[in-house]
C-alpha cells in the first residue's frame, strides 16, 4: 500500500510539473534529514525485529 501511495504521489508531482523522477533520484539529503532517516530506520527495524527477539529471550 505504501508503494501505491508514493508512486501516486511521484506520478501527481511529475503530472503538475513540481517534481520530475530524475529530481527524486537525484536528491541528496542533508546531513540532518539524513540522522532523521537513519533514527526512524533503526527504530522501525527494532520494532520489527522484536517481535523475532522476544521469543528467543524466553528460552
Amino acid at each position: 500500500m505504501l508503494h501505491d501511495r508514493l508512486d501516486t504521489i511521484e506520478c501527481l508531482l511529475a503530472t503538475k510539473g513540481i517534481l520530475s523522477a530524475a529530481d527524486i533520484d537525484a536528491y541528496e539529503p542533508d546531513e540532518e534529514v539524513a540522522k532523521k532517516r537513519e533514527h526512524w530506520r533503526a527504530e522501525y527495524l527494532a520494532r520489527i525485529l522484536r517481535v523475532l527477539q522476544e521469543p528467543l529471550d524466553t528460552l
